[in-house]
């Protein structure tokens, strides 16, 4: 291989772990989002 298909392959990966760990991340606030929302309903029920 050579420098440039090296550089592109790289970029790739790059792309791909941004990619992934943006999703994780939404993910994770999301659902922490719904925890949340999930306890101060069942506080207005139960007190």
């Amino acid at each position: 291989m050579n420098d440039s298909e090296n550089a592109k392959r790289k970029d790739r990966q790059a792309s791909a772990l941004l990619a992934s760990v943006g999703i994780i991340v939404g993910f994770v606030i999301y659902w922490s989002l719904e925890i949340q929302a999930v306890r101060e309903m069942l506080e207005l029920a139960y007190g």
